[in-house]
């Protein structure tokens, strides 16, 4: 086992074949139905297949998206046209259709899907249980595969929040033998692109931390760059992902929706500030603080070529992403390589030398976009001090 990253795979998946297969960023991917119809998944190299597996994305089971309509196990599809009550009795063809396709993809690990809940519903478990969970375990006991069962666990932050919640889930997920690890992700809603609440960072810590203490493998989905602070968990897999549906979970994305959305401005990732910045804002500290400039950006021959671009690049061009990949998978590598105590220490260390230079960007008269700016990083730094008083 290793500290692990894995590319959330969403629109334009080539952008993120490419940077792992040509670039050498990223040790998998987790390819995603809901952007990608059945027969690309074919497309993906058997080697790329291999080291990457498959997110069913049951969470919205009546979602009409286009290219999950491509993939006959979907709960609306198999049942023709998705009911609670209906879906029981299909239940177990789904799965054998969902875990087979798995198979014959060559995927390194089987994942059992699981619905997505809102509200901590006080039958979480129950409901879980009859969607898939127990479907899936009877009809992989029935395989001679040799592979890791993975189960899904959807989450949302006041899930996360409630201790007595999440020992009862702690206690549940523990009770399959089948399962070697889980898949978890948290749907954090905030007004902001980073994460800015202390305690919601620190009880995530705290019950992955358990799930890990439990001797089950953990992969954290849907994250931004908060997945460096998830390294203090041990030798987990985190993700990483390009446009800000892959980086942070909503189910907005299994809606239909016409209505049409203009393009956010083009960010690149600065990894002594620990965040994304406005293109335009970067130039400016590029040009105008050059001593800052010189600690925040980490050179890639994508970071370059953006930046000595005439024209500002669209949020829809590959090059920033795959310098996001590259240089955050550099942080990685060298997190992998620490102890869990110096990752602690190397990550503090690097949260105040950027608070210092968000100080020195304000001093100089730059004043970063609320997203952009460093309101995350004081409760980052909380989260992990609280985290190591307890844990380290």
């Amino acid at each position: 086992m290793t500290l692990k990253i894995f590319h959330q795979v969403g629109h334009n998946a080539n952008w993120n074949l490419d940077s792992m297969e040509q670039d050498g960023a990223g040790d998998g991917l987790i390819l995603s139905p809901v952007h990608q119809p059945k027969h690309s998944i074919g497309n993906v190299s058997a080697e790329a297949r291999g080291r990457s597996f498959f997110d069913p994305q049951f969470y919205l089971p009546s979602s009409k998206k286009k290219k999950l309509q491509t993939y006959s196990f979907f709960p609306e599809n198999i049942s023709g046209g998705f009911s609670t009550v209906d879906f029981s009795a299909h239940a177990f063809d789904a799965a054998v259709d969902c875990i087979d396709f798995q198979v014959e993809m060559g995927f390194d690990r089987l994942v059992i899907p699981a619905r997505f809940f809102s509200q901590m519903v006080s039958d979480y478990q129950q409901q879980q249980e009859a969607y898939t969970l127990k479907p899936f375990l009877e009809y992989i006991r029935t395989l001679s595969v040799d592979k890791p069962v993975f189960m899904t666990l959807p989450l949302t932050s006041h899930m996360v929040a409630d201790v007595k919640y999440r020992e009862e889930l702690l206690n549940w997920v523990t009770r399959f033998p089948e399962i070697h690890g889980v898949y978890a992700f948290v749907d954090n809603e905030r007004d902001t692109k980073q994460v800015r609440d202390s305690d919601y960072l620190y009880e995530s810590l705290a019950f992955f931390k358990s799930i890990v203490n439990a001797d089950l493998e953990l992969v954290i989905g849907y994250t931004n760059t908060e997945a460096l602070l998830f390294s203090l968990l041990g030798d987990i897999t985190l993700t990483f992902g390009t446009f800000e549906n892959t980086r942070i979970f909503s189910i907005d994305k299994f809606l239909e929706s016409d209505e049409g959305r203009r393009g956010p401005k083009a960010r690149i990732y600065l990894p002594g500030l620990m965040n994304w910045v406005q293109y335009t804002q970067a130039k400016e500290i590029q040009r105008d603080l050059p001593e800052v400039w010189d600690g925040v950006y980490r050179s890639t021959s994508y970071g370059d070529a953006a930046l000595a671009s005439v024209t500002e690049p669209t949020f829809n061009q590959p090059g920033l992403y795959k310098h996001f990949f590259l240089v955050m998978y550099d942080q990685i590598k060298t997190l992998r390589a620490m102890s869990i105590v110096d990752r602690y220490g190397y990550l503090r260390a690097a949260l105040k030398t950027a608070e210092s230079s968000y100080a020195v960007i304000e001093r100089g008269r730059i004043d970063l976009e609320v997203h952009g700016a460093g309101g995350h990083i004081q409760p980052w730094l909380s989260a992990i001090n609280r985290y190591a008083r307890g844990f380290l």
